[in-house]
Formats: C-alpha cells, structure tokens, sequence
C-alpha cells in the first residue's frame, strides 16, 4: 500500500484542494491513500471545525483518505478534550505547527497533547524547520519525555535546521522523518544514512505537486527501501489501534 504521508484539504489563504482534487492527484500519482490534515487557519483557532472537516471527508472515502486531528495547545483542557474527542471518532494521527499555533515545539505548553497521544497510540506529526520554535533536536526533546510516543519530523527540518536532520533521527528508536519540503533528491541521502525504517513519503499537497513528488521519489530511492517509505512504515505507526 502506498500512503501519502501528508495532504493538506480544504480552501484558505494558501491551500486550494478539495477532496475530489486530492483524489485525483492521487489516482494520478498511483498513490492508495493519504493522510489529511486541516488548514492553517483551523489548526491556530477553528480546531473543532478542521478536525470535522477530515474526519467528515475520510468517513466519506475511508478506503482512500486517513484523518489527522490537531488543537491549539494555548486552549488547555479545551485542546486536550478536543484531541480526545477527535481521535475516538476515527483521528490516526495528531498534528501540531508550532509556528501557526505559536509555542516552543518542546514547551510545557504541549506536553498534556502529547500524553493523550501517547496513552491512545497516535503518532504525532510536527511541522519543523521554522527558526528557534520547531527544530529536530526539540521533537528529540519530547520523545525522550515520552519515551512511548512515536514522533514524525515534518519537513525534515527544511530548510534551517537540514543539518541536525541525520543525528537527531538516529538518537532515538520512535522518531520518524518526513519527506515534504525536503526535496526527494535529499531526502533519499537521509534515508542511506538513517535507515529505511523511518523515513515517511509525504507530499504536502498543495502546496507542493502530489505528482510531481511521486514521480521523483520513486526515482531516487532505493528499491529495497521504496515500499518502506512509501507506504509501509507509516501504515505501522498508524495501525498501532488497529486496522485502517
């Protein structure tokens, strides 16, 4: 199965994809599923009304479609409640952007979303690579506080912190990298140099070509590692609270 590891749905200031769209670009790209995850604007304030959003559009076409959840970690209880709420109606996976959602990746702030992730089994992906509050050395930070919690850097620390990708991934067993915004032809050194088993295909679409991304990771990975990035390592931390 070939996953993507992170699509963007929904129309905003920077994103312009419906699910149709998605579907498309997908069929495409020969790419079975993806993972979606809501708009900048709903991941900083309307956390409830993102989060419906992709639960509402994967219960639509769950054989294709896999929703993410996330809620601003400044509401508290609120955000806590929140991520409950989201991932016992069917969320895979918590998404957290601490430049949009304004806190230091490694705060205290977060730490009560990330025990809720960690008590259901739900990976948990942060947006990396923005100057001083999300870093790959600070996701590092929170997977030893949470020793249980698989982790995915978003990004790959792109473009700022690209060179503390390769120490920081392999300094601890649950932390994952993604691929978006990385470039495919560096992302697949990362891979040589980490291992197969974490790296995460993501597209970011649309912010970045679906396509375009495929068609060029697939040309540069390995292929002894191709089915692992592409699908297979992500489906295991996705599955971890049963089948998709």
């Amino acid at each position: 199965m070939t996953i993507d590891g992170y699509c963007t749905i929904g129309v905003d200031r920077e994103y312009d994809l419906t699910v149709d769209m998605l579907l498309e670009q997908m069929d495409q790209a020969n790419v079975d599923r993806a993972v979606v995850a809501p708009l900048d604007r709903c991941l900083a304030v309307s956390n409830q009304t993102g989060n419906n959003t992709m639960l509402q559009a994967s219960g639509e076409y769950p054989d294709r479609l896999i929703p993410a959840c996330s809620a601003n970690p400044w509401y508290g209880v609120g955000a806590v409640a929140e991520v409950e709420r989201a991932i016992g109606e069917g969320a895979r996976m918590l998404v957290l952007h601490p430049l949009v959602q304004g806190f230091l990746a490694n705060d205290e702030l977060v730490w009560p979303l990330l025990e809720t992730a960690s008590e259901t089994g739900t990976p948990v992906y942060f947006h990396t690579g923005m100057p001083g509050n999300a870093t790959p050395w600070q996701v590092v930070d929170l997977a030893d506080r949470f020793p249980d919690l698989d982790v995915i850097i978003g990004h790959c620390g792109a473009t700022d912190f690209w060179n503390d990708m390769v120490e920081a991934a392999k300094s601890k067993d649950r932390v994952y990298f993604e691929s978006s915004l990385a470039r495919p032809f560096s992302f697949s050194r990362y891979v040589e140099q980490i291992g197969g088993q974490k790296g995460i295909m993501g597209s970011f679409a649309p912010l970045n070509g679906l396509a375009f991304e495929w068609e060029q990771m697939r040309k540069v990975l390995e292929p002894e590692v191709l089915e692992d990035v592409c699908g297979n390592n992500l489906l295991r931390l996705l599955e971890k609270r049963g089948d998709l």
